[in-house]
């Protein structure tokens, strides 16, 4: 498995060498921004999820208005919420990421995320568990600018991926059957500077 996913990074982060001579969709002047932030609008407040996470990214590669990639860091955060595996579950991660931008706001994302997960009473065997996870996600996605001044921009990003489990281990004890991988929709918000 982890050959597969060294490989499917490899190739993602390649996309770059193409991705850099597309030109831009609007040819007029843009202000370039190389800074944001951005929060999911979606996770919160699904139940058994209630992900809350947060990132910064900063474009590396290129610059905005065109083909350009940016690397992203951020955390992922679950306060003691309740489970469909376990009674409640508390989970805290760090974030790092790549995303590449295609023509206009078209981009595909590929992040790893790793923390410490605690779950309390799981629902098949009564009992409590805790330990390191690690998650991989591949998202594709298209970032709409609303507002952009000398400043600062406003942007939505709506995106839709596969998160995957990386732990071999019962991290929050038996599934029952329940995947390790999941289909998954975003809506960030963020603030370019």
């Amino acid at each position: 498995m982890k050959k597969y996913i060294l490989t499917f990074l490899l190739s993602f982060l390649s996309l770059n060498t193409y991705a850099e001579e597309l030109k831009p969709l609007e040819e007029k002047e843009t202000i370039k921004k190389s800074w944001g932030v951005e929060f999911d609008l979606v996770q919160p407040f699904i139940p058994t999820v209630n992900i809350f996470s947060f990132r910064g990214s900063k474009t590396i590669i290129g610059e905005q208005g065109s083909a350009h990639g940016d690397i992203t860091i951020g955390g992922y955060i679950r306060p003691n919420i309740e489970h469909d595996v376990v009674d409640r579950i508390s989970e805290y991660q760090i974030s790092i990421g790549y995303r590449q931008y295609f023509i206009a706001g078209l981009h595909a994302e590929a992040n790893y995320m790793g923390g410490y997960v605690w779950g309390t009473n799981n629902k098949i065997d009564k009992k409590n568990y805790e330990g390191f996870v690690h998650f991989v996600e591949a998202l594709v996605g298209y970032r709409f600018d609303l507002f952009t001044s000398e400043k600062f921009g406003l942007y939505v990003t709506p995106q839709f991926g596969i998160f995957q489990g990386l732990n071999k281990e019962l991290i929050i004890g038996p599934r029952g059957g329940k995947p390790d991988s999941f289909l998954q929709g975003k809506l960030l918000v963020g603030l370019s500077f």
